[in-house]
Order: structure tokens, then sequence, then C-alpha cells
């Protein structure tokens, strides 16, 4: 529908493209469905209400599954074709930084990036590989940042002008994932693949502990780990992720040190926001990104990195305490609805698509 200006000319509604590493379309059909939550959508869905029209589009060469060494070949080679699948756009919206930002400018679309992990690629790139990130970034109509520590980091390694990067929250679903009435079984509940995730002190902590302990995982987060006998490892569609949560008494998410070289600077937050938006007290590692989601003693509990008998304390605090782990967990849903909604994200991230598509 075109939108009438206060001229009384018509005009037409203003249209951003969500392009994701991964293809989204079955994604897309699980949300409308109820089976999946809409948080890596990142408030696309949401746009409409800000009268933006939001498209989440899958890149052509990354589709499909393709055999090596072309499935690399396609990988690398899908952010130079992009600009030209998207059609009409005013605004791209993506992860994607190694190139996408200078292809689109054949276009001349500006791109907004969100910044899942640049700051550990930049520190383990080459300076061949630095030069192209830098003047991509620097290409790009803005960066968009997870947390402040984040933001400040990006800005001084590449050198980023201070206005050119926003920091905003990132969201979680919170009518997906929503305090459940039935009581905890008493478990411990773990997740995340990421590579920065620290299985191996999580192991160490739980040992002895007279608790279930239940893992969802990448194979290769355990791999060479001798999990205890009270501890299973597996991988959980969206639904039985929610009920394993809701059955926890305790949330944790182990993590290495900020200056860890794998993985992602905001590793772990996925897990964190969806452990808060059910109510559940968390046991974390101490991570800067994290300041900007918990308060220690407030929303969960923070322990300093590989240090199993700081988090096996902090966990048996939360097991042992219902009105601590009441606490906890009733102001983390009560952050999530201030502060991580997808609505809420809709709500922030649209002026700066407005502000770099004008």
């Amino acid at each position: 529908m075109d939108v009438v200006q206060p001229n009384g000319t018509f005009a037409k509604p203003m249209r951003a493209t969500f392009i994701f590493p991964n293809p989204r379309a079955a994604l897309m059909a699980g949300i409308a469905a109820g089976s999946e939550p809409d948080s890596t959508l990142l408030g696309a869905n949401h746009l409409a209400e800000h009268r933006i029209e939001a498209h989440v589009h899958d890149p052509l060469l990354s589709r499909r599954d393709l055999r090596p060494p072309f499935d690399r070949i396609a990988w690398n080679l899908r952010e130079l074709t992009l600009p030209f699948e998207i059609g009409r756009s005013d605004v791209v919206f993506t992860p994607l930084a190694n190139i996408l930002p200078l292809a689109a400018r054949a276009r001349a679309v500006p791109v907004v990036v969100i910044n899942y992990g640049l700051n550990l690629i930049w520190r383990r790139a080459s300076p061949r590989r630095r030069a192209l990130l830098g003047r991509s970034l620097r290409t790009a109509a803005r960066v968009v940042c997870l947390g402040e520590s984040q933001r400040a980091e990006l800005v001084a390694e590449v050198g980023l002008r201070e206005e050119h990067v926003e920091t905003l929250l990132v969201p979680v679903d919170a009518t997906f994932f929503s305090p459940e009435a039935s009581a905890p079984d008493g478990s411990i509940f773990s997740v995340g693949k990421d590579l920065a995730r620290d299985y191996g002190t999580l192991v160490d902590a739980i040992r002895g502990i007279d608790a279930e302990v239940r893992l969802v995982v990448h194979p290769r987060n355990i791999e060479g780990l001798e999990l205890p006998l009270n501890t299973t490892a597996r991988r959980l569609s969206s639904i039985d992720l929610r009920d394993a949560y809701a059955r926890a008494a305790c949330v944790v998410v182990p993590q290495r040190s900020d200056d860890y070289p794998y993985g992602s600077e905001g590793g772990g937050l996925t897990a964190l926001l969806e452990a808060m938006a059910m109510g559940k007290p968390v046991v974390a590692t101490e991570r800067g990104i994290l300041r900007d989601y918990v308060d220690h003693g407030v929303e969960a509990l923070l322990v300093p990195p590989e240090d199993p008998a700081a988090l096996r304390e902090a966990i048996e605090r939360v097991l042992g305490d219902a009105e601590l782990a009441s606490r906890l967990g009733s102001a983390a849903r009560a952050r999530v609805e201030r502060a991580h909604t997808t609505h809420g994200f809709a709500d922030r991230l649209a002026p700066v698509l407005r502000t770099v598509a004008r």
C-alpha cells in the first residue's frame, strides 16, 4: 500500500531487506506455525508497525547444499551477487560484512551491518583481510553492535567513526519463551554450540552434584570430555528446548574469557536471554558484553572464567536457595520485557534504518 505524504502525494513505503548467513525460509514457516521463536529475525516481522516493508532474502548461491569445493565458492561469492538479487530496496540489514557493503555501492543501496562476531574475526585476520574488512565496514552506512564493550573495541581497532556505530541489545521472542506455571524438576541445564563455550569447566564444576544435568550442544563442544553419569548431551527442537528450560532449576552459561580467540564475543547471549525470558535463575561466566544484559546478583550470578570452584558454588547457591532462585528469575523476566523483546528491537531499529535510507 502506498503511503500518503503530508502534501497529499503518494510515495512508495520504505523497503528493508534482511539478509542472514543461513536460509530463513524454514524458520519463517516455523514461526508462522508457532513451532519456532522469532528471535533471530531481529524484529523484521514487526517493522510493518513502523511503516517499513521488511523482506527476508535468502542468497541464491547458498539456498541449496552443494558439494565441496563448490559450497565454499558459493559461500564466498554470494556477497558479490546479493545486491543484484534483492530488487528494489531502500536499505539492507545483514551480518554479512566481508564485501557486501562494498558490492552494494553498485546499486547505491545503504547497508547496515549487525556485528555478530566481527571483533574476533578482526583479531584473527591477516593484514590483507583486515584491509578489506576495514574498508567494507567503513563503507557500511551503520554498524550495529550487541553491547557497549563490543562497540568500543570495534571503533578502536578498526578506526570507525563513533557516530558510525550503534549499540542495539539483541532481542528474544518473549512470547515463545515465557515462564511456565509448573515447578522445575531440580535439573541443571546448559545450551549452546558457540566455540567460546566452556563445557570443560562446567563438567568439572558439576561432578558429584546430586542433580540431573542436561546439555544441548554440538558434538564438537564436548569432544574429549568425560561426562559424569548424571549428565546427558543431545540436540533438541525449539519446542523441546523450551520444555527443557521450563524443567530446569538452574540454567548455566559457561564461557571462555574475553580474550579467547575462537567463537564470538557475543556468544552466550541467545541462551542467556532465552533462560531469562523463561524466568529462570542463571549462572553465567563474566564477559564484557554481558554487562549490558544482566547485573550480578540481580538477574544472574556471574562467576570468573575457567573457575570450576566458583561455578560450582554459584550453582549450589541457586539450587539450595529457593528464594534466591525465584528472585533472580523474576528480575530476569522483567528485564527481558523491559529491554529485550523482538517488538522492542524493531522499535529501536526502525529509526536507524530510516536515517540511513534517507
